[in-house]
């Protein structure tokens, strides 16, 4: 197997930052693009938008639990098989969405893109903390987080055309196509970036052992928490789009870049700000900043929507400023979680993919059909998810086993 020296001196840290950046992709591609083809598939399905939403929360939950696998998976046989595999295994499934005849083979495929984009993003993710260290690992998460909110921002724009020209199963062909573009370029320019003596044991026994150690991890199980209540809280809007643009601003198909790309527009700020503080401010300063705009955000919102202020900026805005908080935090928080288990981190990788993605899955199925008909209730939800998050981030800085973490992210 290759030495890490030839490894570091044969693959390009720009190939590798852009195609993890384009795998990273796949994940607000599945769930974005087909959002504004909910009323052609409900009345081509015959499905109500209370079912049509469960598509999402499928997609959420075996793209959540299959995470277990791929992880490990990464850690034995290498992130590269993984993502080869795994980027197939996706184009196969967005073909089945796109030839379903009926509601169920619609979940089945969109059951199978979740497994498929799982492997794909947790192999990459560890291929980004393989290769960089210390700052720099922050630094190209923040440049993949850049370059992987173009997706959230294309999507929407993207399948309201297609369906507006070509019917709603284009989308599902265009998520094909994405893939067959990836795949060919990821197999020529990327090599291995595991290093040989980070191989582990796929075992039963051993892998049982190895998720009962992370979860045990002081900070690890509650730095994954935090990310995922973040995330939770995006999802609320995320995830209630349709009925926010169709019900709530009376829009159309088309519309959906209203609601999408001031949100991204402030991922993509908190990302270039996270890029460019990773050597002028510490970690934990840059998640602290996070935390003041992000509950500046939530306290607008709730304001706004008690005194009934229903136009497009007035609910849009908060939102935006609430992405700069969340991706401020989100690099520095993934590099914490990923540096508690540096021996483990294709399990790390997969542990915090589970909790991020097992929350938007049941924010999807369990909040959203709830508070989605009321602007209010979805400014509350929102705020109190990301509560909990800042008071379990408050009782991390204080953990004495923090320090260490922070010192090697640091150097």
């Amino acid at each position: 197997m290759m030495s890490m020296q030839a490894r570091h001196s044969v693959l390009s840290p720009w190939w590798l930052i852009t195609l993890v950046a384009l795998i990273s992709m796949l994940a607000p591609f599945s769930i974005d693009t087909y959002l504004p083809s909910f009323p052609a598939i409900e009345a081509e399905l015959g499905v109500s938008r209370e079912w049509l939403t469960q598509s999402l929360s499928v997609y959420l939950a075996f793209f959540a639990v299959s995470t277990l696998l791929w992880g490990p998976l990464a850690d034995r046989f290498g992130r590269r098989r993984v993502v080869l595999l795994s980027l197939l295994g996706y184009l196969m499934a967005a073909l089945l969405c796109a030839l379903a005849e009926d509601y169920f083979w619609l979940l089945i495929g969109r059951a199978l893109q979740g497994v498929m984009a799982a492997g794909s993003v947790v192999a990459s993710r560890a291929m980004i903390r393989d290769f960089f260290r210390g700052p720099e690992a922050q630094k190209a998460l923040a440049v993949v987080m850049m370059l992987f909110t173009l997706a959230p921002a294309l999507a929407p724009i993207i399948g309201g055309w297609l369906d507006a020209h070509l019917g709603w199963r284009s989308v599902f062909y265009f998520l094909a196509a994405f893939a067959l573009l990836i795949l060919p370029i990821f197999l020529v320019k990327i090599p291995e970036t595991q290093a040989p003596e980070s191989v582990q044991s796929i075992h039963p026994h051993f892998l049982m052992r190895s998720y009962v150690h992370s979860l045990r991890h002081p900070l690890f199980l509650r730095l994954v928490i935090v990310q995922g209540l973040l995330i939770g809280g995006f999802f609320i809007y995320v995830a209630s789009s349709a009925s926010l643009i169709f019900d709530h601003l009376h829009l159309q198909e088309q519309d959906f870049w209203i609601l999408f790309l001031p949100m991204v527009s402030g991922i993509l700020l908190g990302s270039w700000l996270s890029h460019r503080l990773a050597h002028r401010i510490t970690a934990v300063s840059m998640v602290n900043l996070a935390f003041i705009l992000a509950l500046f955000a939530i306290a607008l919102n709730v304001a706004l929507q008690s005194l009934s202020m229903q136009e497009a900026f007035w609910v849009i805005a908060p939102l935006s400023v609430y992405a700069v908080g969340f991706a401020l935090a989100n690099p520095g928080l993934t590099v914490f979680g990923l540096d508690c288990l540096p021996d483990k981190r294709g399990m790390a990788a997969s542990l915090q993919s589970l909790v991020q993605m097992g929350t938007a899955g049941l924010v999807t199925s369990l909040i959203v059909p709830v508070v989605h008909d009321s602007l209010f209730m979805m400014a509350v939800s929102q705020a109190l998810m990301l509560l909990s998050a800042f008071v379990i981030w408050r009782w991390l800085k204080t953990h004495s086993s923090f320090e260490p973490i922070v010192a090697s992210q640091n150097s």
